[in-house]
């Protein structure tokens, strides 16, 4: 019964298709189950996942190596204590299986393959259900715990194969596989950016797997092996007396040591101690640019042993002691990370303790009257950890109504915990293959601590420095990475890691040579400082310079260059100059204005003479600077400051010299007459300088008033008395008059009203309101010369001075005749809030109405350009006839258009021959009206010529928005041709077809002028194929197509039918390829010169009419639309052809266009029409007398 079932589950499995190594399992398996012919039925059942066992008492089986000779680390005799210390603790807690025992089975296999395989069956005889073992390789018996679908852990096996959860699925273990360690490798590294390393590795399986999954990681994070070297074991050479017993590593080292800094030893802590040396002796580790890192494969850390990294040996010479302290500095251990916190103790305790008891009854070593304690290694937290978390896992697998025979689901519980606490205080991590990943530490060398005890040495060997835990590795889950946290301190060499590479490379190449370079470096130096100096002595002289202009340079005159003209020059009509301040400190007489003028530099200058109220009086840096940026002003309508002569008791400003005066006097001169252009002129001229004047540095005028606004002999107004405030406050005023209040009608009521204000930019705007007011009435300041006679300035001045009113004192606006948007601008300039009148640009914006007409801002340019706009009208004449002439040219090359296509007319217009050009793929279109022929002949040649002008103007309405080109109409053939000139790919086909789709629809509602009551009969012919054109003849050439598609696609047309669209092979397979076309065959149809033909029709577009161009090109709608009437021949006859005279172009231009006007032509020369009906044998159109098909 049992071999039967051996059968079919080998014959099952040999039915699926799986791997070979699941196949091997399932070997096993049928293999297992023909060694006991009289296993009980029960033993058979269990396989079954589902069956529930009543007995109460669960067997695991422990697989050891207590007694094998082959591995001299056998932990049996040290760590068996931990599992059934663990079983006891499970027994003990009635909680956690629901009341069920464990029973231990345990076999000591010796530490080789064969004794465990034995074990393993022998347990599994015995009714054990999961395996915890075996010690060293565990490759073959993970196999059979795979085959019999029971869960193993191992506690010591780090065999990378049974990783594979696809071969060995109840297989997980609490010791960390050798290949986890690199984890940590590559986090170190990365901690202190050593990217670039070397590898030295023992040339052995263990070694071997580490070395390649270290090489794999490293290239997956884009770090870079310098160099990789191995090398054979020192003893075993030397035992079996192979060449290679020596030590290799001096050659190792002087390969690899130019091209790195960082070396990863993986192999034997002796071998560690003889590649330390060799690095100590070369020298490489006296200015800490190396170090070595070696992760730790072969034992856990013991404090007390913590030397062991350091020298192991104790008969080495005192030199090589100092060496290996020396190279230890240099030196990097990981190692799985210590005991964390003091239960640990007290669990070793617990071990020895169940050591002693059975089943084991291990005995303590004793000399004479001492026992020795054995030393617990890490082995025994491992096989504990795999007690309690298969505990664990099987708790959950029974309360979840599965049994303990399932391996794979108590395995998988197992790696679904990820993390579980370790018996040593640490943390565990396990992968999605059951594989712990271990929990590791960084060692550095440290001095040894005086409370450490260390052991294996007597007390005058105690070492000077032992290997000491700094930084722990942790795992980031979310990171899926392993990083290091360093919480010590690490002595290096040189007070800093070393360098992952040299800064000048390891071949010293991406450093200057210094002793070649020398001279570029002094000629960089020499450079640097001269442009150093260069820049200083740059800044200097403009700081210098500065001071110059500032201190007068640009402004200071010297008195001896002013020629002061003694007479007194009255301000008329021939001579007036700049009247500053003319009320304040100008001299009057018989209301006439008198300036001081004098010659500088051979031209006229006004000059005004400031005398300080203090006999020593400076010239402070703030006015030298002023009269800087007053010289620096350049503006049309500013008055230009062409500078100052400083005395010590008088200031001289010099200004330019303008030869109608003021603007005041201007106004007051009733003699002369100023028009309403001149008006407008001196506004927007008063505007203009005042937005420039506020926009400069300057910032305002503070004391604007018509009599310090100039007008020069251009009749240009500019802009005076500007700036200098602090100069003009501190000088005398000599009035001879006396009006005093006078000069302050044009003062806002702000400043006033406060003294001490000079002015502001508020302030302008409202003394410009006032000047507008005197512009536009002409009746000086307030309106004084009648409205306000009987008021003084002083009365005035004190009334908008003191507003107490509702509304304040202004000019009277019913003196100005003007526009009301002139009014309403001045009466926002001169409101009583200053923060509500506009600045000048708004102004000027308010005004342009002004300007309306005009385009010049003086006067005298706007009449230089009238007399230059009458002089150039005979240009303009030309000009307008030269328009006229390209009109004409344009119109002509429009016609020329609608004969022969763009490219070919501008060539032939260059002169240029039209080469003949192959087109490999057109699409041609070809139409004729059934019974044209009868028509013709019961109608009238007028009415035919109407019908057919009628019909094909609609055809050229439809074609414009299409990509096509109409070659020709004869008669009533109509032919179109898509894919030419122009190239646009297989586009051709969806054109034409879309446009005859289109053409046939206007068919159906289209009605003959003459015969209303017909419908027109249209057949249409479709072929796409090559052709070849070209221009022939040069009278009246022609744009023609050659090719046996022309004559195709005549044929299509010719054998069609009435309203419908027939369309060949070769269009159908286009139109297929395109899509959106309804398409049906016909069938085979008889052709001349074809045979058989296989044709299609053309019914419609599958989803609606096909969008088309909005518009026809625009070249086309300047073409005026020709129209026949009986009426318009017989004008023609009349005038003797003297409308567009000539001959009647060919039918195919008859095409309808937009807007010009009617060109009547004469029929006298109209050639006879001729209907298309076939083509030469060369497939060129046949016109003319051509034989009917």
């Amino acid at each position: 019964m049992i071999k039967k079932i051996g059968n079919q589950c080998f014959a099952r499995n040999l039915s699926q298709d799986i791997p070979h190594e699941s196949l091997t399992t399932e070997l096993f398996t049928s293999f297992i189950s023909t060694l006991r012919p009289n296993v009980p039925e029960v033993n058979i059942r269990r396989h079954d996942p589902t069956y529930h066992s009543s007995n109460q008492t669960i067997k695991i089986g422990y697989l050891t190596n207590i007694h094998g000779r082959q591995n001299v680390q056998r932990q049996g005799i040290v760590i068996s204590g931990a599992i059934t210390y663990a079983i006891n603790k499970i027994n003990t807690d009635s909680s956690l299986l629901n009341g069920r025992k464990l029973e231990l089975v345990f076999n000591d296999t010796n530490g080789t393959t064969i004794d465990g395989t034995a074990a393993i069956l022998s347990q599994w005889r015995q009714g054990v259900v999961a395996f915890f073992g075996p010690e060293d390789s565990c490759e073959v018996e993970a196999t059979i715990a795979a085959a019999l679908q029971l869960p193993m852990i191992s506690y010591k096996c780090a065999d990378s194969k049974v990783s594979r959860k696809d071969i060995y699925s109840t297989f997980a273990r609490t010791h960390p596989p050798d290949t986890q360690i690199v984890r940590s490798v590559i986090a170190l590294l990365s901690y202190y950016h050593w990217t670039k390393f070397s590898i030295i590795w023992e040339n052995t399986p263990q070694y071997k797997t580490v070395f390649k999954s270290l090489t794999q990681q490293a290239m997956a994070q884009d770090f870079v092996i310098n160099s990789d070297r191995s090398y054979e074991n020192y003893y075993d050479c030397c035992i079996a007396l192979l060449p290679c017993c020596r030590s290799a590593f001096l050659d190792i080292v002087e390969e690899t040591y130019r091209g790195t800094r960082v070396y990863v030893f993986l192999g034997k802590s002796y071998d560690l101690h003889r590649m330390m040396l060799v690095l100590r002796m070369r020298g490489l580790f006296e200015k800490g640019e190396y170090i070595v890192i070696y992760p730790d494969l072969e034992e856990e850390y013991i404090e007390s042993q913590s030397y062991k990294y350091i020298n192991t040996r104790l008969d080495l010479p005192e030199d090589e002691k100092r060496a290996l302290n020396e190279a230890a500095q240099s030196l990097l251990v990981i190692v799985p990370s210590p005991p964390n916190g003091t239960d640990y103790s007290d669990f070793e305790k617990r071990v020895h303790e169940f050591n002693a008891k059975p089943p084991f009854r291990f005995k303590e070593i004793a000399f004479g009257n001492i026992k020795l304690k054995r030393h617990i290694t890490i082995y025994a937290s491992y096989l504990y950890d795999s007690v309690m978390l298969y505990c664990e896992a099987l708790s959950q697998v029974l309360k979840e109504g599965l049994t303990e025979y399932n391996g794979n689901a108590i395995i998988r519980r197992i790696i679904e915990k990820k993390r579980y606490l370790s018996v040593r205080g640490n943390w565990m991590n396990i992968d999605e293959n059951g594989d712990v990943e271990g929990n590791y530490t960084v060692l550095t060398r440290k001095p040894t601590p005086d409370d450490l005890q260390i052991k294996g040495v007597n007390g005058s060997q105690r070492p000077a420095f032992v290997m000491w835990p700094v930084g722990n590795f942790e795992y980031e889950e979310h990171m899926n990475r392993t990083v290091l946290k360093i919480d010590g301190d690490i002595k290096w060499v040189n007070n800093n890691p070393p360098l992952v590479e040299p800064p000048c490379g390891f071949d010293g190449s991406l450093c200057l040579d210094l002793v070649d370079n020398r001279r570029e470096v002094i000629a960089g130096v020499l450079m640097g400082i001269l442009v150093t100096v260069a820049i200083i002595t740059a800044v200097t002289y403009r700081n210098w310079k500065y001071e110059q202009e500032i201190a007068g340079l640009l402004w200071k005159i010297n008195l001896n260059e002013l020629m002061i003209d003694s007479g007194a020059h009255p301000l008329g009509a021939s001579q007036m100059s700049i009247a500053s301040q003319t009320s304040v400190e100008s001299r009057f007489h018989n209301n006439q204005v008198f300036t001081q003028r004098a010659i500088y530099r051979g031209a006229f200058v006004a000059v005004k003479h400031l005398k300080p109220n203090r006999r020593s009086f400076d010239i402070s840096r703030n006015i030298k600077k002023e009269m800087k940026l007053m010289k620096e002003l350049n503006h049309d309508n500013i008055n230009q400051f062409i500078g100052a002569n400083i005395e010590p008791n008088s200031v001289l400003i010099v200004t330019e010299y303008c030869g109608k005066g003021s603007l005041y006097d201007i106004l007051e001169n009733e003699d002369i007459k100023i028009p309403e252009s001149f008006q407008t002129s001196f506004v927007f001229e008063l505007i203009s300088g005042m937005t420039f004047l506020h926009e400069s540095d300057i910032k305002f005028h503070g004391n604007l008033k018509s009599s310090n606004c100039v007008v020069t002999s251009r009749w240009v107004l500019q802009i005076t008395d500007f700036g200098l405030h602090e100069l003009r406050a501190n000088s005398e005023i000599d009035f001879n008059v006396g009006d005093l209040y006078r000069s302050q009608l044009w003062k806002s009521p702000e400043l006033l009203r406060n003294c001490m204000i000079r002015g502001n930019q508020k302030s302008d705007v409202y003394a410009f309101a006032i000047i507008l007011h005197e512009i536009m009435a002409r009746e000086g300041p307030f309106g004084l010369n009648e409205y306000y006679e009987h008021l003084t300035s002083e009365q005035i001045v004190q009334m908008v001075k003191e507003y107490d009113r509702d509304e304040p004192f202004r000019p009277d606006i019913c003196l100005v005749q003007c526009q009301d948007f002139v009014i309403q601008t001045m009466q926002e300039c001169w409101s009583e809030k200053a923060d509500q009148r506009p600045d000048f640009r708004t102004v000027r914006s308010k005004l342009k109405k002004l300007r309306q007409g005009s385009k010049h801002h003086n006067i005298v340019d706007g009449m230089i350009v009238k007399l230059e706009t009458y002089a150039n009208n005979l240009e303009e004449l030309v000009d307008e006839r030269t328009g006229q002439l390209r009109d004409e040219k344009l119109k002509t090359e429009a016609l020329l258009h609608r004969m022969l296509p763009q490219s070919v007319a501008a060539q032939l217009m260059r002169g240029e021959p039209v080469r003949p050009e192959a087109f490999d793929a057109v699409t041609i279109f070809f139409s004729d009206i059934v019974g044209f022929t009868h028509m013709s002949a019961t109608s009238t040649p007028m009415e035919v010529v109407n019908f057919l002008n009628d019909l094909y103007t609609l055809f050229d309405s439809i074609i414009c928005h299409y990509d096509v080109y109409k070659v020709e109409t004869i008669g009533d053939a109509y032919m179109v041709v898509s894919g030419l000139p122009e190239r646009i790919g297989d586009r051709h086909a969806k054109e034409i077809a879309s446009m005859a789709l289109e053409m046939l629809e206007s068919v159906k509602t289209f009605k003959i002028r003459h015969r209303p009551e017909d419908k027109l009969q249209l057949r249409i012919g479709i072929h796409t194929g090559p052709v070849v054109t070209g221009v022939v003849g040069r009278t009246m050439p022609r744009y023609c197509l050659f090719g046996d598609t022309v004559n195709t696609a005549s044929r299509m047309e010719s054998n069609g039918e009435a309203l419908r669209i027939h369309i060949s092979p070769q269009c159908r397979d286009y139109l297929v390829k395109i899509g959106g076309y309804l398409i049906e065959e016909r069938g085979l149809v008889p052709m001349k010169g074809k045979g058989q033909v296989r044709t299609y029709w053309l019914l419609s577009h599958t989803e609606g009419p096909m969008h088309r161009r909005e518009s026809a090109p625009d070249d086309l709608l300047k073409v005026p639309n020709f129209i026949y009437s009986s009426n318009d021949n017989k004008k023609r006859n009349a005038m003797g052809g003297a409308g567009g005279g000539g001959f009647l172009p060919r039918k195919g231009s008859l095409i309808g266009f937009k807007g010009g006007s009617n060109l009547h032509l004469s029929t006298t020369r109209l050639p006879a029409f001729h209907r298309l009906k076939g083509l030469d044998s060369n497939g060129s159109l046949r016109t003319a007398n051509s034989p009917k098909q």
